[in-house]
């Protein structure tokens, strides 16, 4: 656990989770997961604010379904100029509560990742749900170190890291869904009686599927020859992160550990803090048993009398044999 105290700020006023919220869709459980890795968890209206705090360690964006203004994605950009730390968490454009996410989607692209307009189908079996996607392939990144637990995704978006970069920021794929998945093109086809089917002639791309993409990139020191510096500070870097679901770390999905693990990593990381990530403590598991009468009976039948008369015996034969 880190004895600094960090700020994570959860991006509020676009229709995004709410980091206290106890209901299904609400943060209460990975904001608890933070704290206990010494983060102050509190939430962000930059739209009333000229900037992001100077104290921010990372800003967090769950599930926005109403697009940022203009000047809060200036004031985002400003942020990641100055070695800000960034996750932006996507949902796919379907439903009557969504609307398009430009500014937004805009921002992501400079980082050199591409949210697609698409939802992953999962065909693989893991889930009953075709809309329900499953990772277990996590490819090679800090975030990712030493991860091998599956982790669900609830109607997620590909989030694909964009070939060649942009402006010099080359983006890396943390987490991949199977073969057996797609990313379905075709939003309306979801809401059909036909159902969905993979079609490569209507953009369907096949999988695996990206889902999540991270980016750093190193900031400049000051040109002040006499600001001082801290060794045992690491080098400032923006990072970036994107995911393409936000609901995989609500409280609905908090029983799944390679859920919140990984949103916990990904912070961990963000904030420059490797030394947290894959160590974090397990929470203890409802190990409690469930008995028949009969079963309570002969339970206490053993543990008051079978139990206390065998060391009695055995105390007996033990005096006898001395004798």
């Amino acid at each position: 656990m880190s004895s600094t105290e960090r700020r994570v700020y959860v991006l509020q006023g676009h229709g995004e989770k709410d980091p206290n919220d106890t209901e299904r869709d609400g943060y209460s459980a990975v904001s608890e997961s933070l704290r206990r890795d010494n983060y102050l968890v509190e939430p962000l209206v930059l739209a009333q604010l000229n900037d992001v705090p100077d104290d921010a360690t990372v800003v967090l964006i769950a599930g926005p379904t109403t697009d940022v203004l203009p000047a809060e994605v200036e004031a985002l950009r400003r942020y990641l100029g100055r070695a800000g730390k960034l996750m932006i968490m996507l949902d796919p454009q379907v439903g009557p509560q969504t609307a398009p996410l430009p500014n937004l989607e805009s921002l992501v692209r400079e980082w050199g990742i591409d949210p697609g307009n698409n939802v992953v189908v999962d065909v693989s079996g893991a889930t009953n749900e075709p809309s329900i996607a499953v990772a277990a392939t996590y490819p090679v990144h800090a975030i990712t170190d030493g991860f091998a637990t599956l982790t669900i995704y609830p109607l997620a978006r590909s989030v694909e890291p964009i070939e060649g970069g942009t402006d010099g920021h080359l983006a890396q794929s943390i987490v991949e869904t199977s073969p057996q998945s797609w990313a379905e093109a075709d939003l309306e086809s979801l809401t059909s009686d036909a159902g969905v089917t993979m079609d490569d002639a209507s953009g369907d791309r096949p999988g695996p599927i990206p889902l999540g993409a991270a980016v750093s990139a190193r900031v400049e020191a000051s040109a002040d020859p006499g600001a001082a510096t801290d060794s045992d500070e690491p080098t400032p870097e923006t990072r970036v992160v994107v995911f393409g679901d936000s609901d995989f770390a609500s409280n609905a999905y908090g029983g799944v550990p390679g859920n919140v693990n990984l949103f916990a990593n990904a912070i961990s990381w963000l904030a420059q803090q490797e030394n947290l990530i894959a160590i974090r403590p397990v929470d203890p598991e409802d190990r409690r048993v469930t008995m028949t009468p009969r079963q309570q009976t002969l339970t206490m039948a053993v543990s008051v009398f079978f139990l206390p008369a065998l060391v009695f015996g055995a105390g007996i034969f033990t005096w006898w044999r001395r004798r």
